[in-house]
């Protein structure tokens, strides 16, 4: 241990005070040590303090040592704190059972200021292993987060000026797309309801959403009047371009990343319809990704609200007429009713030129 370092804590339980002195006076020169005779206070112990190990009688009158370990490992601030038992009793079946319940170790008394302090100590070292090595990838989870973002705004910057020159139509929809995921990340509807981080995915993948259009002809993707069914063609392949992209990414990382994923499937469902009336694979319902229906609908209210070369923006208000209008054919009618009470802070986010 090093010099000025702070010992390391021990939680010793077992019933007998002879026991507890014995692995007190083995311990002490080394660790700081706290004595439990019960599984009972032993939890209290526990409520306030987290030691680094805890060495656990087997044979114990009311709370046993399996009894207690299994309080432990179903609680999240005490599974990961490693356990050796004590036990009178040798034998594969206990060893197998103390192992199954997830014990690290277990020494078999009377024990030896030997074995005792071996054991100890080659566990404690795995466990400053064990919080360096998880200190490291959460820093290096860190970091390839931020590369990840910056990449992120990299792509999404690209598209933004191969479209109009600015980012607006995408960093607003990505903020609609925050408030549809927060509606969804409340919702008592298990069918809809999202974790955080495919909710975090789904968000910050919005900002790929229209990727394909590098691909597309300044004379389609710029013009300032309806499209010609043949012109339209071309500019629906804009999402099958996008996840063709995207897919290239996916293999040269040799990984289908969560967030990777979910790029995919709003790059390519993000103009399907509820009702299979949509593009590029015209599938329909809950067939589409509910990433793509969330896209669909941030999508869909930005360019309604925001002036274009085609059109005058339309108000808060008329562009949820027409989202409402277009509900069960256009939207899933479900994801509109769980978001009626989102919808209201649509109206808060300002365009940015």
């Amino acid at each position: 241990m090093e010099n000025g370092a702070a010992l390391h804590s021990i939680l010793v339980v077992d019933d007998d005070a002879t026991n507890l002195r014995i692995l007190q006076e083995i311990l002490k020169s080394a660790y700081k040590v706290y004595a439990s005779p019960s599984g009972e206070r032993a939890l209290s112990f526990l409520e306030n303090r987290i030691p680094d190990l805890i060495m656990l009688d087997v044979g114990m009158p009311g709370m046993s040592g399996y009894d207690l370990l299994k309080r432990l490992k179903g609680d999240e601030r005490l599974a990961s704190v490693p356990v050796i038992f004590l036990t009178v009793r040798e034998g594969r079946e206990s060893e197998e059972e103390a192992f199954r319940l997830g014990a690290v170790d277990y020494i078999v008394k009377p024990v030896t200021a030997g074995v005792v302090r071996a054991r100890v100590d080659l566990h404690i070292e795995l466990g400053n292993y064990r919080k360096r090595i998880e200190k490291l990838v959460g820093q290096k989870t860190e970091r390839l987060g931020r590369v990840q973002d910056s990449i992120l705004k990299i792509l999404s910057g690209v598209t933004a000026w191969r479209d109009d020159g600015e980012s607006g139509h995408i960093e607003r929809t990505a903020a609609y797309a925050g408030l549809a995921v927060k509606g969804l990340l409340e919702t008592d509807d298990p069918v809809y309801r999202v974790t955080p981080q495919y909710g975090d995915s789904i968000i910050k993948a919005s900002k790929l959403h229209d990727i394909g259009h590098v691909a597309i002809p300044d004379s389609i993707l710029m013009k300032p009047g309806e499209l010609t069914p043949e012109e339209f063609a071309v500019m629906k392949k804009h999402t099958v371009i996008g996840a063709a992209i995207i897919d290239d990414a996916i293999n040269g990382l040799g990984d289908d990343s969560s967030f990777l994923a979910t790029a995919r499937e709003i790059v390519v469902s993000h103009h399907e319809w509820w009702n299979g009336g949509g593009y590029p694979n015209a599938v329909s319902g809950r067939e589409i990704p509910l990433s793509g229906r969330v896209v669909a609908i941030a999508d869909t209210y930005d360019i309604l609200t925001a002036d274009s070369l085609c059109k005058t923006a339309l108000t808060h208000g008329e562009a949820m007429r027409v989202i409402h209008e277009e509900t069960g054919s256009h939207f899933d009618p479900r994801m509109i009713e769980i978001l009626e009470e989102i919808f209201p802070a649509f109206a808060g986010v300002k365009p940015q030129t």
